[in-house]
């Protein structure tokens, strides 16, 4: 059977201390000492049975998603990582099992060691409900201010970085691989106005954007990268629909100018980026189809009215 001394003491020789943490795992607390830029804080709890499925999903990729998903959301505000804290609650029916711990580990390392930051701390227990884990991520930003969601301005362009839909049954939602080299060299070679990561899906996605911006926007339904994930048997209007309510695409969304865009969009490396729709004065959130323009519901994810797993 693992202790939790025993899980200690191996997170400590898998995660070295690194620059910017002083004091990592093993005391009452971590130490972090960033410099002089703002730290920024962000933090997701996944469950079993809602997030993920491990009847069919291996503890490594559960482990790896946990992290990735916050590393998305700091690659949306253009940071890099400096520290995680991993906070885990596993059923007492697997707390006995060295091997599910350890597997769990497996996933976040690869990160860890990909992206060069430490796993400075945590928490450990068991219970009798499902497995659930939240991991809190610091970071910096990679150019002097972290981005916001709440610059878009009107006139700006919309794009995204991939197609989106099906992420569900692809299995995309625990591999994929977050876009922080991305957001650097978008913060390095763009004037990036507003940014977040498509998690729950596009159109509800926007909707926060926009409403932070005291702005609208209009959304092109032609120009929408559809994933070949979505199932091709389901009519256009289906697979439109997936494209902008399934979530877990964690590609990000940017508001940047137009003159920003019209590069952006003619260039491949490092990254395609598409034009999906752009910035309005009015409040409303519209799509465009061919002529017609209506009125674009805030569907995705919600977190607290959920009815099946993600």
């Amino acid at each position: 059977m693992t202790s939790e001394r025993d899980i200690i003491r191996d997170l400590k020789n898998r995660f070295p201390v690194r620059t910017s943490v002083e004091v990592g795992i093993g005391d009452d607390g971590a130490v972090l000492r960033p410099g002089d830029k703002p730290v920024i804080v962000v933090t997701d709890m996944l469950l079993d049975g809602v997030h993920f499925d491990l009847s069919s999903a291996s503890p490594e990729l559960v482990g790896r998603k946990a992290v990735a998903v916050n590393l998305s959301d700091l690659a949306a505000m253009g940071c890099w990582p400096t520290a995680a804290f991993i906070s885990i609650a596993v059923p007492k029916s697997i707390a006995a099992t060295d091997t599910f711990i350890s597997s769990l580990y497996d996933g976040m390392q690869a990160l860890s060691d990909q992206f060069e930051f430490t796993i400075a701390g945590g928490d450990t227990n068991t219970w009798h409900g499902p497995f659930a884990i939240n991991v809190c991520l610091t970071g910096s930003p990679t150019s002097a201010a972290p981005v916001l969601r709440s610059g878009a301005k009107p006139g700006d362009v919309l794009m995204v970085t991939g197609p989106l839909g099906g992420s569900l049954p692809s299995g995309h939602h625990l591999t994929f691989e977050p876009h922080l080299q991305l957001s650097k060299w978008l913060l390095q070679n763009t004037d990036v106005h507003a940014m977040m990561d498509i998690s729950d899906g596009l159109s509800i996605d926007l909707h926060r954007m926009v409403e932070a911006s005291g702005t609208g926007a209009i959304l092109n339904a032609d120009a929408i990268p559809i994933s070949p994930h979505v199932d091709s048997g389901l009519s256009a209007d289906q697979r439109l629909k997936h494209a902008m309510s399934d979530g877990e695409d964690f590609e990000l969304l940017i508001a940047v100018s137009a003159t920003d865009a019209k590069r952006l969009a003619s260039q491949t490396e490092p990254h395609a980026f598409v034009r999906v729709g752009e910035v309005t004065e009015s409040n409303d959130v519209l799509l465009k189809t061919g002529d017609n323009l209506t009125h674009l519901p805030a569907d995705g994810w919600q977190h607290l009215s959920y009815s099946e797993s993600r």
